[in-house]
């Protein structure tokens, strides 16, 4: 709806190499925002700068070889691992070796290789699995920002928890993260809590600092329980 502005006053800075989450109800312009960073609008108003660059200055070619994203539905092609990792490109055999290990997919092709066929979209793989494969195509192109929107909500506790552990374990990447999965180990590993609500963002801080306001965050996190 062009008539309704769903983000206001929104100021925030993400640092290189940090981690952050966005929490809030549906709703409340959380993908929006993830969206703007990506370059999917230019309607806004204001300034979104990467490394001080107006986001409309850049090529959008040269900001997808920056940003990747991580959504809850990912597409797997109906061949092999390896070229639903490399996107039928060519990489280092090292390269891959490296992203494979950091998405924590070494288990799977382990037990089945890296020339299994995922069959049609994946249906030969879980949930988990094209979730990891998503993370391992972002690590290979070598994005240094990862945008995770929802990424686990369709997945089981145990493995939501193992894939968003997989990603704030990689090292030299700037994580921005919407996530609904209100665990307090997992929330404590974000160096930064953004809590929008009614598209601002009423509430920023750490785990610790948020539940000590007893804020909007507060009560999102303790009905969460």
């Amino acid at each position: 709806d062009e008539e309704k502005t769903v983000l206001h006053d929104i100021s925030i800075t993400f640092e290189a190499g940090k981690s952050y989450a966005l929490v809030g109800a549906s709703g409340s312009g959380k993908s929006t925002l993830l969206n703007l960073l990506m370059g999917s609008h230019f309607n806004y108003q204001g300034e979104i700068r990467f490394d001080g660059q107006e986001l409309k200055e850049i090529n959008l070619d040269s900001l997808y070889d920056l940003v990747s994203i991580i959504q809850q539905n990912v597409f797997v092609f109906d061949s092999t691992i390896q070229n639903n990792i490399t996107m039928f490109k060519d990489f280092d055999e090292d390269k891959i070796k490296l992203a494979i290990k950091q998405a924590g997919l070494s288990a799977l092709i382990e037990q089945k290789g890296l020339n299994y066929t995922c069959g049609e979209n994946g249906n030969g793989l879980s949930g988990g699995e094209r979730q990891r494969i998503s993370i391992a195509r972002c690590l290979l192109k070598g994005s240094s920002v990862m945008l995770v929107d929802e990424a686990t909500a369709a997945l089981d506790a145990k493995t939501a928890v193992e894939i968003t552990n997989a990603i704030l374990e990689i090292e030299n990447l700037t994580r921005i993260i919407v996530t609904h999965r209100l665990e307090e180990a997992i929330l404590r590993k974000y160096d930064k809590i953004f809590v929008l609500q009614n598209g601002h963002v009423t509430e920023q801080g750490t785990f610790d600092e948020l539940m000590k306001e007893k804020g909007y965050f507060y009560s999102l996190y303790m009905v969460s329980q």
